[in-house]
């Protein structure tokens, strides 16, 4: 069975011990987050952005929501600030103002609605023709967080910054996922990359959670109508969910536990959100690993398909501090230790979906041109 992966690069860094620093990210709710913008009205896009960039949600902040408040906003500098604050709080609940009182259905109809889900899946996965999609990232980087010296917590993320992104095309034929490595740029010592979440990954993650454990969690408004939303949890033993830290002071768990929540569409049994959140042991240097794949109907080749449009990958990583002996430039590994968490965020959208068709060609006189797939498309 294939894995889902995410990936972080890092390199071993030789630093000096980190200062004690007292800072940390507001957490505050999403109508507190209402509020604030209100009372911000008037003020300069910059000092707007600046504000909700030093914020964190304790609650998700739905796409309505997310919308209104937007339009409230001076600029494309606080938009982008809220974007990202919304992104990060993607894991989290929605508030209780948000979620329909709507009585759950029964056990009969839970059990018949994830029958419903497994069937879409199948169905999904064995008809779904060859075609390529843009896969575009952006990739943010969080400023280091500081042990806080007075209560000994630890703030979980510092401000988000965007530091790349990329373009490359996605070729899903035969029920595997490929990607065009002639487009992709050489990876960084230190960056979160993600592997698996495009392709078969419902497949692999009802595999899983048939060995574990579903629940009802409760009703969800979305974009096609009230959702019906499932928690999970899977054990390791049955976790094909792979969390690897490269070039880190000591080995990562390989497959550890994860949870998460299912929206289903319950008009059809097609799954359009699923999270991933990594159980993973205290003393990794990873300690967050957390995956959002969003779906929504796209239209090619006349057909249209329930497809990934959008995910998020948030990590949160313990810088590895490696002490250099003074005699020489030698790194010492018995007096190395683990820093301060640094998070990792990747917002990837799914766009330009397109068949992939093989095309014949009919060329005069003995002259021959073999059809072949595009350059630089190898099997993910």
């Amino acid at each position: 069975m294939r894995k889902l992966t995410i990936l972080i690069l890092l390199a071993a860094l030789a630093l000096p011990a980190f200062s004690e620093k007292h800072e940390t990210a507001e957490r505050i709710t999403v109508a507190q987050l209402e509020q604030a913008i209100a009372a911000a009205h008037g003020s300069p896009d910059a000092q707007v952005a600046q504000q909700i960039s030093g914020l964190g949600l304790s609650e998700r902040l739905s796409a309505a929501r997310l919308a209104r408040l937007e339009a409230d906003l001076p600029g494309p500098q606080a938009q982008h600030a809220l974007t990202v604050l919304a992104d990060v709080a993607e894991f989290l609940n929605l508030p209780a103002a948000d979620t329909p009182s709507t009585p759950p259905p029964s056990h009969a109809q839970q059990t018949a609605l994830m029958a419903l889900t497994r069937e879409f899946v199948v169905k999904t996965l064995t008809k779904l023709p060859n075609f390529f999609a843009t896969r575009e990232t952006t990739r943010f980087e969080g400023t280091p967080a500081q042990s806080m010296a007075s209560s000994g917590s630890v703030a979980k993320y510092g401000q988000l910054h965007e530091v790349g992104n990329s373009s490359v095309a996605v070729l899903y034929r035969d029920n595997q996922e490929w990607m065009d490595q002639g487009k992709t740029r050489k990876a960084s010592l230190k960056e979160l990359r993600t592997m698996g979440e495009f392709g078969p990954i419902l497949a692999t993650l009802l595999n899983d959670v048939a060995k574990g454990t579903v629940l009802w969690s409760h009703w969800e408004q979305g974009e096609p109508g009230p959702l019906a939303v499932f928690h999970y949890a899977v054990p390791e033993q049955a976790s094909h969910y792979r969390v690897a830290s490269v070039g880190a002071m000591r080995e990562t768990q390989r497959d550890p536990a994860y949870h998460g929540e299912i929206a289903i569409n319950p008009a059809d049994g097609s799954i359009l959100r699923l999270t991933m959140v990594a159980e993973l042991k205290p003393d990794n240097p990873m300690t967050d690993a957390s995956l959002l794949v969003d779906y929504g109907p796209v239209e090619f080749g006349g057909v249209t398909y329930i497809c990934p449009v959008r995910s998020l990958a948030l990590s949160l990583v313990r810088v590895v501090v490696e002490q250099v002996d003074d005699r020489g430039p030698r790194v010492m590994p018995e007096r190395s230790s683990l820093g301060p968490p640094q998070a990792y965020l990747n917002v990837v959208q799914f766009t330009q979906y397109h068949l992939f068709r093989a095309d014949t060609r009919i060329l005069a006189g003995d002259s021959q041109e073999p059809a072949a797939a595009p350059a630089g498309i190898v099997p993910k």
